[in-house]
Parts: C-alpha cells; structure tokens; sequence
C-alpha cells in the first residue's frame, strides 16, 4: 500500500524525503490514501497555503487503499495531494498559484 501511495503521490507532484529540509513548513497529516496518493491534514494553518514549501508527516501505518476507507474519519480539515498548480486557457501549467511550490512527505 506504501507504494501505491508514493507512486500516485509522484503522479501528484509530490515527493517522499527522508529528512525535513530547514525552512520548510511542517505540518502532521491524519492520515493517507494510497488511490490518489493525498494525506488528510486537520490542523492546517495558513502558513500551509503561504509557505512556498511544505513538508507533510505521515505514520506510514494510517496509509488506507480507498477515500471510502476513511469516510467516518473525515471532519474539519483538507486533503492535500500535491504542490499547487494551475493552468489558463492556453494550458500554462504554474506552480504554487493557491499553495506551496513543493510538497514533500516524509513517511514515519
């Protein structure tokens, strides 16, 4: 299940780090699903939305197949699955527009 979620993570544009780079925000994820390689994060922050990037912690143990598996769990809260992008009509794909730049998660 850890490598769907890092596979479709990558897909996302996200990366998985070994060590928190300095300056990067940190922010603890609730949980992860492996289908689209998104973590759930409760207690987020604007610095999470501002900071051009943003390191996510994730106990590799609370990584679930399904978004259906977690329905229950969901309260007050975003799911995040990538670096912020988004594109124009002429398709200019650009980073960090309503998020961070880069996001990275490391697995715990």
């Amino acid at each position: 299940m850890v490598e769907e979620f890092i596979k479709n993570l990558k897909i996302a544009g996200g990366e998985v780090l070994e060590t928190i780079p300095d300056g990067w925000y940190v922010a603890e994820a609730k949980f992860g699903i492996a289908e689209n390689g998104s973590v759930f994060v409760e207690d987020y922050t604007k610095e999470l939305f501002l900071s051009e990037n943003v390191i996510i912690k994730l106990d590799k143990a609370k990584i679930y197949p399904k978004m259906t598996d977690v329905m229950d769990m969901i309260e007050a809260g975003v799911f995040i699955s990538g670096p912020s992008k988004t594109a124009d009509v002429e398709s200019f794909l650009v980073f960090g527009a309503h998020g961070p730049m880069r996001l990275g998660i490391v697995l715990e």
